[in-house]
């Protein structure tokens, strides 16, 4: 019998797509502005709002920083001087809509629901955007329980994060987790930090840098989560 009782998925880029989500919430913005939408333009914003999610991570600032700077930055770019938080809100009504699903989301989802383990969402983020996003796509009914960032008060990879999930669930006993997710920095080095089984989603197949993470498992296709778990 398999060893993991509880599975925690990320959320964006694991469960939803939020690459999509994204772009077109984007280029709302970038069109409001009379911006040019190409991908010189989506890269000067990725660009600021990596960095700025990198330094979140780090832990050496706080997430309204990112909220309320990120847009304020890119503007900056091409010579707009507008208050971030402004069009932060604009944004954030576009991406609130946007709930396209993973491939093979829904399908991982129900054949784990027809098993005995429980399922949660461990995601860095806003509550009300997340929450909003996941009833979208209809999914919030496989996950026991929803642990959001904004809400508990801590970050991934912040070990702070899942020993928040550990408290919730009155349990210590950290060989029946395992966490899922794509980000190497916040999903995999959070359940490193605190001594969990992790499985890095991969679905570009990306190589990682040579100082990167190890996971447990890597795998990039979510089906594949099935295999493991027979294992």
């Amino acid at each position: 019998m398999n060893k993991y009782k509880h599975i925690i998925f990320d959320l964006d880029d694991t469960i939803l797509d939020f690459q999509d989500s994204e772009e077109k919430a984007l280029k709302q913005i970038i069109t409001l502005y009379e911006l040019p939408y190409n991908q010189q333009t989506i890269a000067c914003y990725k660009r600021i709002n990596d960095e700025l999610w990198h330094q979140l991570e780090e832990g050496l600032i706080s997430r309204e920083e990112v909220l309320t700077t990120r847009f304020s930055l890119f503007l900056k770019e091409y010579q707009i001087d507008e208050n971030g938080a402004k069009v932060e809100a604009m944004y954030r009504e576009h991406l609130n809509q946007g709930h396209k699903t993973v491939t093979h989301a829904h399908e991982l989802l129900n054949a784990l629901s027809k098993q005995s383990y429980k399922l949660y969402i461990g995601t860095n983020g806003v509550g009300k955007t997340q929450r909003k996003r996941l009833g979208g796509a209809k999914l919030q009914g496989y996950f026991e329980q929803l642990f959001i960032s904004d809400e508990i008060g801590y970050e991934k990879p912040n070990p702070h994060f899942f020993h928040y999930i550990f408290d919730a669930l009155h349990t210590s006993s950290k060989e029946e987790f395992l966490m899922i997710g794509d980000s190497l920095t916040s999903d995999i080095q959070g359940a490193i930090n605190v001594g969990i089984d992790c499985v890095w989603f991969n679905p570009k197949r990306s190589m990682p840098k040579s100082c990167s993470p190890k996971s447990t498992y890597t795998i990039p296709n979510l089906m594949q989560i099935m295999d493991l778990l027979e294992e």
